[in-house]
């Protein structure tokens, strides 16, 4: 079983030489075993060293050198660009998967999920995708670990 994570860094919002905090620290708590982030940035401190983290140009990138990666995207329901995804609570964690995040500028349903692909979102009493991308993958392995626990 291998779990990934593919990321976006929120430059505009964030600096990844901060925001890698965010990601680094529960990814590990949750056992995450390839942390992937885009675009490249080039950063690396000894939190970063701590798991397996890879950089990519773009998406694309990434999906050309995993195409058979069972991919879970998590991004708000919204009314032009994902109106049918599955809520968390519903959802089954598939075994082997990448979990994939867009950021405040960019949504990757819209140009990388395909018909067998999974789009993911997290209930919230209001429902406005107000939270961060290293919010939800928290909120989501938490939600896998619970689920294996049953």
């Amino acid at each position: 079983m291998a779990v990934e994570v593919l990321g976006n860094w929120d430059i505009g919002y964030h600096a990844p030489i901060t925001e890698q905090f965010y990601w680094a620290f529960p990814l590990r708590d949750f056992n995450v075993d390839i942390w992937n982030m885009m675009p490249v940035s080039g950063i690396r401190n000894k939190e970063a060293n701590q798991i397996e983290m890879r950089e990519w140009e773009r998406y694309e990138d990434y999906f050309e050198a995993n195409p058979d990666k069972t991919r879970v995207f998590l991004e708000p329901r919204t009314k032009h660009h994902n109106p049918d995804t599955t809520w968390l609570h519903d959802f089954d964690h598939p075994e082997d998967c990448v979990y994939i995040l867009g950021s405040a500028h960019y949504n990757p349903t819209v140009h990388h999920c395909r018909e067998q692909d999974h789009v993911v979102t997290v209930k919230t009493p209001c429902d406005k995708g107000l939270m961060w991308a290293d919010q939800v993958i928290c909120i989501t392995l938490y939600d896998r670990m619970v689920k294996e626990w049953q």
